[in-house]
């Protein structure tokens, strides 16, 4: 070999990769950010989760099967995102539907069914926003983050309905919720902007405001004035039947749910801010 070829790599320096332009500086992760983002969502998926075990309770009362993973992951997702998305009018109807549920277990007690509860508050928040005018609490994105949740959550719930046949046991609570509340918190972020543009074409948020405000009102207070009834009636002694072994089955699981639910959300909002996930609570 030549003495050339031995001077080439007597000269030859390491390679360090690319060089960064003067001043720039490399992306840190934002640790305060991360903590109150993992915070926020640990919030959420503590209200996930009673609405997951008590949609489940039922769903599992009706006997549908390994389906009842689906329907209880999709309707909490979407009342969660919802719930989310509906800023002041959130606050509101919760008011409203929690007042009507504990209204009526104090006035009818012993009579008053879950069926009651939520057609109540359902229709007087529908009322209330049919009515009462907030113009400055129009949510006309609820439609695309209401899509966005309810197809998140049936997308998770189809993975436990196919797995849990091939496991040897049921799942228990715990891993399932944290699971639910993780899995579908990344996937709502990371999709509900394209549900919101596909809502905007197909002319769900060309409806009136009232409308759409009137109908979100509904949702969140029939499902304040439900909760309401399916943890105080196991307290009254209410006489056994399909509502009643539902809230019993759904007190079982509580503690472990919450706990799901706290980890998982916190799970969820720590990774959404170490990989730069866009925040939505301005959508």
């Amino acid at each position: 070999m030549s003495s050339e070829g031995f001077g080439e790599f007597d000269n030859a320096r390491p390679y360090k990769g690319p060089r960064l332009a003067k001043g720039a500086r490399v992306p840190r992760i934002r640790w305060r950010l991360a903590f109150l983002r993992a915070i926020i969502w640990s919030l959420i998926g503590m209200i996930y989760a009673p609405l997951y075990i008590g949609l489940l309770s039922l769903a599992r009362g009706a006997e549908l099967g390994v389906f009842s993973y689906v329907l209880a992951a999709a309707l909490a997702s979407g009342a969660s995102a919802v719930l989310y998305g509906a800023h002041e009018l959130a606050l509101i109807s919760t008011g409203i539907g929690a007042g009507v549920g504990v209204a009526l277990l104090i006035l009818m007690p012993g009579q008053a069914t879950l069926t009651h509860s939520v057609v109540i508050a359902l229709l007087l928040a529908a009322t209330v926003g049919l009515t009462l005018s907030f113009p400055h609490r129009c949510t006309r994105h609820v439609p695309g983050k209401l899509l966005a949740g309810l197809l998140t959550g049936t997308l998770v719930g189809a993975v436990l309905a196919i797995a849990e046949p091939l496991y040897s046991a049921p799942f228990s609570t715990f891993p399932t919720v944290l699971f639910l509340a993780s899995v579908n918190g990344i996937l709502y972020v990371g999709t509900v902007r394209g549900w919101i543009r596909l809502s905007r074409r197909i002319g769900l948020e060309s409806r009136p405001c009232d409308l759409i405000e009137a109908t979100t009102m509904a949702i969140l207070a029939s499902i304040a004035a439900g909760s309401v009834w399916m943890v105080v009636a196991p307290l009254m002694g209410l006489d056994p039947g399909f509502w009643q072994l539902a809230s019993l089955s759904m007190h079982d699981a509580l503690v472990p749910a919450f706990m799901g639910g706290l980890l998982g959300g916190a799970m969820a909002g720590l990774l959404l801010e170490i990989f730069r996930f866009p925040w939505v609570h301005d959508l």
